[in-house]
């Protein structure tokens, strides 16, 4: 079976989960293959549908007419294609033209992303009143994690299929030092950035403040340097969290419910606190923080603390590092049978 993966060109999160279900799927014995011009599916936007004028959407069309028509025969020879990019961008009617592409390709689209819409209701209502695709956009959805706001009992066409993190080389070497990572500040919560610093200072640990873009390899490089990383602001999955537990690195969070996807509770609630295991430190207000730094500095070593992480991170999300074989293989199934049943002839 050949699989065609449209995503973004620039090394974000839909760039990097591409790449991991590439692997995935040769692994199981297909053949994937990249495309990074998912613009295309802009440019089959209808003007009435667009936020552009009429000119640069016409120009637009004109200037990529010829790649454009390249990708898309191409996306023809497909038996399936996969979009990988944020929710909630991939059911966007104003940016993505899903239903042309189906018609065009005649095969069906799914989207990967860490989490499933299905399970963030906060998303679906403000997907609903802006009158945007809903779930049906898709033939299916592939994502890391089964928990997001809820967790749902999935639909068929619903796969867990995780993410193969152990491709990317994190592991968790000895640190040379104690220093913390204090991620980008997000507008609205930078109090409780300023409390993390401030603490920081008081315990004498030594830390870097994320302030500017960095490649792949100059990010990773400083959370393999990192011991603690601090979360910023809610996060549906938090790709930086998984890249840093690969390393070894604690991650230190105010509410618990804010690593929405990784909570482990059988039920958690929309923004509910939830469980989380040890490689997660909740230090809920400042004086609980100036505490947990104080405690986690008296037990770090900088070779046993990192593995320990690791190996708590890897038995409790095993599927988040070696991915879902089962769920891919699941997946593969259902592309045959969906053609099989809807483009018979």
């Amino acid at each position: 079976m050949k699989i065609t993966i449209l995503t973004k060109p620039d090394h974000g999160s839909p760039f990097i989960l591409a790449h991991s279900l590439k692997d995935q799927f040769e692994q199981s014995g297909n053949l994937a293959e990249i495309s990074t011009n998912i613009n295309v599916l802009n440019r089959l936007v209808s003007l009435r549908d667009n936020t552009l004028n009429f000119h640069f959407w016409l120009w637009e069309k004109v200037h990529n007419y010829f790649k454009d028509r390249r990708t898309l025969k191409w996306l023809k020879k497909a038996d399936a294609v996969v979009i990988c990019d944020c929710i909630p961008n991939g059911f966007w009617k104003r940016l993505y033209n899903v239903e042309k592409l189906k018609k065009i390709t005649r095969k069906p689209v799914l989207i990967y992303e860490v989490f499933y819409l299905g399970n963030a209701p906060t998303q679906i209502e403000a997907l609903q009143r802006n009158n945007d695709r809903l779930l049906e956009r898709f033939d299916a959805h592939l994502f890391v994690s089964e928990v997001t706001e809820t967790r749902e009992t999935n639909p068929s066409n619903a796969f867990c299929i995780g993410l193969q993190a152990k491709s990317w080389n994190l592991m968790p070497f000895p640190k040379k030092e104690l220093v913390a990572l204090v991620d980008f500040p997000q507008a609205g919560y930078e109090e409780y950035r300023d409390i993390q610093i401030r603490q920081l200072k008081k315990a004498g640990i030594p830390y870097i403040s994320l302030e500017k873009r960095y490649t792949v390899e100059e990010i990773r490089d400083l959370y393999r340097q990192a011991s603690i990383f601090f979360v910023q602001f809610p996060e549906a999955f938090g790709l930086p969290i998984l890249e840093c537990l690969c390393t070894g690195t604690q991650i230190f969070t105010p509410h618990s419910s804010w690593p929405m996807s990784w909570r482990l509770d059988e039920n958690p609630q929309v923004h509910g606190d939830g469980t989380l295991p040890s490689c997660f430190t909740v230090y809920e207000n400042e004086e609980g923080l100036a505490q947990k730094l104080e405690e986690f500095k008296k037990n770090y070593h900088p070779s046993e603390t990192p593995q320990k992480v690791f190996d708590c991170f890897v038995k409790h999300y095993p599927t988040f590092y070696d991915g879902n074989k089962k769920a891919i293989n699941d997946v593969v199934d259902f592309i045959l049978n969906f053609m099989g049943n809807k483009y018979a002839v």
